[in-house]
C-alpha cells in the first residue's frame, strides 16, 4: 500500500506523500515503523520525479534551502529520540493538521500566502521548518511549496526546485533514521520487496495526470489526512 501510494502520488500530484499517507498508516502500525517504511520508499521514487524535471530547478532557491532543511533534519531526528510512542503519534497527526490547514488556506488566497518576493530569511526559516515536518512526518512539501510559490517560480520551476531538494535531504534523513534504530534490515527488506509496486504506481500516477480532476483530487487527500489525524489524536 505504502508503494502504490508514495509512486502514484509523486507522479500524479507531485505531492502530499506524507500529509496523506503517515497518518493513515500509523492508524495500523506503529508511527515509528510507518516513518521508516515511507522514507526508503521515497527515495526511491526521487530519480523518477527528477528525470521529468531535471535541471529546471532554481540553484539559487537550493544553495538558500538546503543547509537548513539539513539543520531541520537533525532536530527532527533528535526529537524522534525524546518522543514516546503516543506523543509521535500525536506530533503526526498535529503536522499533517496543521499542513491541512494551511494548504486550505492559501487556496482560497488570490495572493501567496507569505506576501511577494519574501526576505531569504523566510527561505531559511522555510528550509529549517521543511526539515522539522519531512523528518517527523514526511510532511515538509507544503511549507516548501508555499515558499517557492510566493518566491515568483512557475510551476515546473515550483516541482523541479522541490524535488531536487528532496532528492538530497531524503538521503541524509535516511542515516538519521538508520542512526536512532528506527530504520532497520526488516524495513529496508519490505521496501526492497515492493519496488515493483513502487514503479507500478508511479507509471499509473503519470498515466491518469492529465485525467484527473486536480481540485478535487487534492481536497480528497487533506480530508483523508484529516481523517486519519483526528483518528491518531482520538487512539493516542
Amino acid at each position: 500500500m505504502a508503494a502504490a501510494v508514495v509512486g502514484f502520488l509523486k507522479t500524479s500530484v507531485a505531492g502530499g506523500v506524507g500529509l496523506v499517507l503517515t497518518p493513515t498508516l500509523s492508524l495500523v502500525l506503529p508511527a515509528p515503523v510507518v516513518l521508516a517504511l515511507i522514507a526508503p520508499l521515497m527515495n526511491l521514487s526521487d530519480p523518477m520525479a527528477l528525470r521529468f524535471y531535471w535541471r529546471r530547478w532554481d540553484a539559487r532557491q537550493l544553495r538558500l534551502l538546503v543547509p537548513p532543511a539539513c539543520v531541520g533534519i537533525g532536530l527532527g531526528t533528535w526529537a524522534l529520540t525524546l518522543l514516546s510512542e503516543p506523543g509521535l503519534r500525536r506530533a503526526i497527526a498535529g503536522v499533517a493538521l496543521t499542513l491541512a490547514a494551511g494548504q486550505l488556506a492559501a487556496r482560497g488566497r488570490a495572493r501567496p500566502l507569505l506576501g511577494e518576493r519574501p526576505h531569504w530569511l523566510i527561505g531559511v526559516a522555510a528550509g529549517l521548518l521543511t526539515g522539522v515536518a519531512s523528518t517527523i512526518a514526511h510532511s515538509g512539501g507544503l511549507v516548501i511549496g508555499l515558499y517557492l510559490l510566493a518566491s515568483g517560480l512557475s510551476g515546473p520551476e515550483v516541482v523541479a526546485t522541490a524535488t531536487a531538494l528532496y532528492a538530497l535531504t531524503n538521503l541524509i534523513k535516511l542515516v538519521g533514521y538508520w542512526q536512532i534504530g528506527i530504520l532497520t534490515p526488516a524495513v529496508l527488506g519490505a521496501d526492497v520487496l515492493a519496488v515493483p509496486v513502487l514503479l507500478a504506481g508511479a507509471w499509473l500516477g503519470y498515466r491518469v495526470n492529465r485525467l484527473l480532476p486536480r481540485r478535487m483530487f487534492e481536497l480528497a487527500l487533506i480530508a483523508i489526512a484529516v481523517a486519519g489525524a483526528v483518528r491518531l489524536l482520538l487512539t493516542s
